[in-house]
Parts: structure tokens; C-alpha cells; sequence
């Protein structure tokens, strides 16, 4: 049962001081770039490159739920905000597909498209089986799960060091963007349907895809390197995804938020965040420049 369309969501709207529109960052990887980008750490880093052989597909899968409702809002700003989400994610996809192709050339080129095939097949029955209430209110469960990992990114200044400089800049500008849009398919889920169930159910059902994901293919791209047979690497790597203010669990109280009645994305308000990111990554872009 649809909800006649309203202008805005009612709990929180984007802040003012929130822009969402797209940037290109035509970023190169050069064949210098350490294999183990992110703190020399086999596990973090290909856990974050499996995570980053979903983006393509399931940046379109986003970009498609969302375009399917937007003539159902007559609010200018919405249309902005939903024109930017769109236009992020195709550079999103953009992006990643390059740093897809950069680990092609360090060996991973058949484990990589095996993995990008994989997403396309898994996206492509989801288009066939679910209907577009579910795939917006699965894009606004999945958009939850991107922004709390960025959310994680970017308030934890050590995390962001101990990724090589050209990698940094791919997952801080990703970060950034995913916190600006954070709330435009959640939004527009509730313009055009609401239940909370069902979006509970696109939680669950895409969590469990996407750990499933990742961890195949994060096992896949360390069994390459033969780093399965080195017991204290994966016990160290696996410590800074689970262990206590690991990459994943530090995120656990916010992923249940998304459970509570009257939840919003902007409940969190890190605008302050996107500042002081945005500076950092326009110098890194300026250096490059130069």
C-alpha cells in the first residue's frame, strides 16, 4: 500500500549546509601502489577491495530504484538532492571500476571478475524477483549500511593515514559522498511506501548477501597471495575488522538504529565531517595538481 507523495521527510531534513552534487576525480593507481594499501594489511585492505568489486553494479542497482519514484516529487530541492544522488553514484561507479582495474593488473584480473559477475547476477535476480517497493526500500537499507561505514572512515583520523595517499583519496571522496546523499533514497522510501517491515527485511536480507560477498571473495584475493597459511596476518587483519573498535564493529550501535520507529539517516548530524574531509581532499587533489 503506497503513501500519497509529501514535500520532505518529516524528522530530518538534509542540513542546509549539505550540498549533494557529483565530482569526478579521475583518479589514477599507479603500478607503485602498495598491494596492502591500507596499513600494510592483507585482510583490511582485500576486505575493502571486495567491497569495492560491488560498487559498480550495486551503484546502478541504486541509481535505477531511485529513478523508477522520482516523478512522484514536486519539491525543487528534492529533485536537486535526487539528481545529485544519481549523478554520485555514476561517478561512484566510475571510480571504482578504474581501482577495480588497477587490482586486475597486481594478478587478482580473474578473481576480480568473477566477483563482478557474481554482483551482476545476484543484482539481476533481485530486479526479477523483488518488486520497485522493494529495491528502493533495499537501496535505503544498503545506502544505511554505506553511510555508517563511511561515518566510520572519516571520524577516525588514524584510519584514514594508514591508507596509501592515492587509494585515500578514492575511499575518503567515496565517504564523503555517501554521507552528503545519506538520506535521499530513505527519503524517497517514505514518500512512496513507509513500511517500516519491509525495510527492516532489506536490512537483514542485505547484510547477509553482503557479509556473504565479501567474505568469499576477501578469502579468494588472500588465498591468491597465500596469505591463508599465515594464521597471525589473518588473526591481526581480523582484529582490526571485529575486534574492538574494529572497522566493522564500531559501527554495530548505528546499523541498529535503522531498527527504532522513527528512525533517520540525519539523526547522526556528521555535516561537520564533510567540512573537514572536503578540505583535506581538495588539498590532495591540488597536490596532485601541482
Amino acid at each position: 500500500m503506497s503513501k500519497a507523495p509529501s514535500t520532505i521527510h518529516p524528522l530530518r531534513p538534509t542540513p542546509a549546509n549539505v550540498t549533494i552534487a557529483p565530482h569526478r576525480m579521475g583518479l589514477q593507481f599507479a603500478s607503485s601502489t602498495p598491494r596492502y594499501w591500507y596499513d600494510n594489511d592483507p585482510v583490511v585492505s582485500h576486505f575493502l577491495n571486495a567491497l569495492s568489486l560491488s560498487f559498480p553494479d550495486g551503484e546502478r542497482f541504486f541509481v535505477d530504484s531511485v529513478r523508477f519514484f522520482r516523478d512522484r516529487i514536486d519539491d525543487p530541492a528534492r529533485q536537486k538532492d535526487i539528481s545529485g544522488f544519481i549523478g554520485q553514484e555514476a561517478m561512484h561507479t566510475l571510480e571504482h571500476s578504474t581501482f577495480n582495474r588497477f587490482l586486475d593488473s597486481q594478478g587478482y584480473a580473474d578473481i576480480t571478475r568473477r566477483a563482478e559477475r557474481t554482483a551482476r547476477t545476484l543484482l539481476k535476480g533481485a530486479r526479477i524477483r523483488m518488486s520497485s517497493h522493494e529495491m528502493l526500500a533495499a537501496t535505503a537499507a544498503l545506502e544505511h549500511i554505506t553511510a555508517i561505514l563511511a561515518d566510520g572512515l572519516l571520524r577516525d583520523d588514524k584510519t584514514m593515514q594508514v591508507m596509501a595517499p592515492e587509494v585515500r583519496a578514492l575511499w575518503m571522496w567515496h565517504a564523503i559522498e555517501e554521507t552528503e546523499h545519506k538520506a535521499v533514497a530513505f527519503d524517497l522510501y517514505q514518500d512512496v511506501d513507509g513500511r517500516d517491515r519491509q525495510r527492516y527485511i532489506m536490512l537483514v536480507v542485505g547484510t547477509l548477501f553482503l557479509a556473504a560477498y565479501t567474505s568469499v571473495y576477501t578469502w579468494k584475493l588472500l588465498r591468491r597471495d597465500g596469505m591463508h597459511r599465515k594464521p597471525l596476518v589473518l588473526a591481526k587483519g581480523l582484529w582490526k575488522l571485529l575486534g574492538r573498535n574494529g572497522l566493522i564493529t564500531r559501527t554495530i550501535p548505528d546499523f541498529l538504529e535503522f531498527f527504532d520507529k522513527d528512525f533517520h539517516p540525519w539523526q547522526q548530524e556528521n555535516s561537520h565531517l564533510i567540512r573537514r574531509w572536503r578540505a583535506e581532499l581538495d588539498t590532495l587533489h591540488d597536490a596532485k595538481a601541482a
